[in-house]
């Protein structure tokens, strides 16, 4: 995907020492630059045996001119007298962006040096939650992906991710990236890198509008602003780490109720193409001895949630749990794969039985109706127990004789048992109301440590004071790592974010407001000795100066990491 006017590289590749190339007919695109020949050779070695590989490309600079889906035709190629050809490409151009609104664009991003003030035109990074169907039946499975698109800022990091929680549906996560990988698309005729954050595929366990909460984050964004020294501005590094939290749209499906008359055996199956067999481990065994009947559902669907089809025993059959085998693969197109149920039962009389066959209803997507499967009758033979001693038979049936297992009634005690005089009940006693009594003050107390807690943390003020220490502490311990490991940049880098992170969050001041001197006189107003500003500003100074041209080593980078544990701690007695 481009843009009208965009300049971008289409490379030919062939893994041989290819002779006479034939390039496309580049009707709709201006060739820049091309063709440019390269070649590689890769040679490796494996349990001795040596190959080698040859890769020839022809590169091409191109540029469209033109709306609309442009195909770019195929080339050939010849390598030993044949003839090869690539397959043809199209590719989406889309209207380019007005250019005055995209220069703007970085002079905006200058201007906000405040994490609350957002970036561009707010449209330049966002999330969304993408749904495969908006439409669907009860346990009928549709995927959710989220995805972030950013048109012209750079991410730096991600902060404080929400994901929905997808009430009302059973879900599971089918793709988490490590890593994101982005790729051009087309959002209302602008072009953005999109990312797969994660992938989702969801099962509606209610009916009616379910609503799907929005996917939250906070972006780091790395965006040019007015340079604060002479040093940044000719280095070009005046950049700055802004935060932008940014939501998705809530997301709304449909979710419609199965039909009515609903036959008996349908347990909630939803898919198409399900099948189902039924069949015996044994179809002979003795009389007490245990065997299982195994039943398979396949298709694609909500095989996950498929239960245990309902089987009509015979007299005497004795069952036991279920032993489930889940073998389904989750993917984003669905549900597929098999599930399995044995279930074990022993047969307590001798004789020929037939078990009814089994049945299995789902409701099917595509044909919008109840499917029910049915197995064959499921015959078993059970001789005699040849342990089982005497039998009569009953009405037919075989049935064991009735056996006296040690004795059948338990023996009756005929002495008086002895009595014993009942304590005295806990509750009404003084150790009952002096619990109930501790338990309301304990209430009380916890009431007013909530409350007050709560006026706290309301307090934006006074919650950025207390957290500075600890933000200043971790800084701190990160620049001690890099004094370790030699990295004089990123250590002078770290100490002035931890010194000018601390001074922000003590004073209540956004870090746009500080200033050397607004510091300074800040601090001497709330009556800071002038030798500490001096000492902090003096650290500021050669943090400032040390990342671009360091003259001192270890033992100097040690003096001022020292000198900047010493100015927080004496700044923390005093503010």
């Amino acid at each position: 995907m481009v843009a009208v006017n965009e300049q971008f590289r289409a490379t030919f590749s062939v893994n041989a020492n290819a002779g006479d190339f034939t390039p496309p007919d580049f009707a709709g695109f201006h060739v820049i630059a091309g063709p440019s020949r390269s070649s590689e050779q890769r040679f490796q070695i494996v349990n001795g045996k040596q190959s080698h590989t040859q890769i020839t490309r022809f590169i091409y600079i191109l540029q469209a001119v033109k709306e609309g889906n442009v195909t770019l035709g195929a080339a050939s190629v010849v390598v030993d007298k044949q003839t090869y050809q690539s397959q043809p490409v199209t590719i989406e151009v889309v209207k380019a962006e007005d250019a005055p609104q995209a220069a703007q664009q970085p002079q905006q991003a200058q201007q906000s040096a405040q994490p609350a003030a957002g970036t561009g035109d707010g449209n330049d990074v966002f999330v969304r939650i993408l749904v495969s169907k908006s439409n669907v039946y009860r346990g009928e499975y549709l995927t959710a992906t989220v995805k972030i698109y950013s048109q012209s800022m750079n991410i730096a990091g991600f902060e404080d991710v929400k994901f929905p929680t997808f009430n009302g549906f059973w879900s599971q996560e089918i793709e988490a990236p490590q890593q994101l990988q982005f790729q051009r698309e087309n959002v209302n005729g602008k072009i953005y890198n999109s990312a797969v954050v994660r992938r989702y595929v969801l099962f509606p366990q209610q009916t009616g509008a379910l609503k799907i909460d929005p996917f939250e984050i906070t972006c780091a964004l790395q965006v040019r602003v007015a340079p604060r020294s002479i040093f940044d501005d000719f280095f070009g590094s005046s950049a700055q780490i802004v935060h932008k939290h940014i939501a998705s749209p809530v997301i709304t499906v449909q979710v419609n109720p199965l039909p009515a008359n609903a036959p008996a055996s349908f347990a909630g199956a939803v898919g198409v193409g399900f099948r189902m067999t039924a069949e015996l481990a044994r179809d002979s065994v003795t009389a007490n001895d245990a065997a299982s009947a195994i039943i398979k559902i396949s298709g694609e669907g909500n095989v996950k949630l498929v239960e245990t089809p309902k089987i009509v025993w015979p007299p005497d059959f004795e069952t036991y749990d279920v032993k489930v085998s889940d073998n389904s693969k989750t993917s984003s197109s669905g549900v597929s794969g098999s599930k399995q149920f044995e279930i074990p039962f022993i047969p307590r009389s001798a004789g020929t039985f037939s078990i009814p066959p089994v049945e299995f209803t789902y409701f099917d997507i595509a044909k919008k109706q109840y499917v029910t499967i049915a197995s064959k009758p499921l015959d078993i033979r059970v001789g005699k127990d040849p342990n089982a001693g005497a039998a009569v038979t009953v009405g037919g049936v075989n049935r064991q004789a009735v056996r006296a297992l040690n004795e059948d009634i338990r023996y009756i005690k005929t002495d008086l048992p002895q009595w014993r005089k009942k304590e005295g009940l806990f509750f009404g006693s003084l150790l009952y109301y002096l619990l109930m009594a501790a338990e309301v003050l304990v209430f009380i107390l916890c009431y007013l440590f909530l409350s007050k807690r709560r006026k706290d943390l309301q307090n934006v003020v006074l919650v950025r004071n207390r957290k500075a220490n600890k933000i200043a502490r971790r800084r701190l311990k990160t620049a001690d790592q890099l004094l370790k490991s030699g990295h004089a940049a990123g250590f002078y880098e770290e100490l002035a974010k931890a010194l000018w992170g601390y001074l922000s969050d003590k004073l209540a001041l956004a870090a746009a407001d500080l200033s050397r001197e607004n510091a300074r006189e800040t601090l001497l107003n709330r009556q800071i000795p002038e030798p500490d500003v001096e000492t902090f500003l003096q650290v500021i100074d050669e943090c400032e100066f040390a990342r671009y041209a360091p003259t001192g080593g270890s033992v100097q980078m040690q003096k001022i990491y020292d000198d900047a544990i010493k100015t927080i701690s004496r700044f923390e007695q005093k503010l």
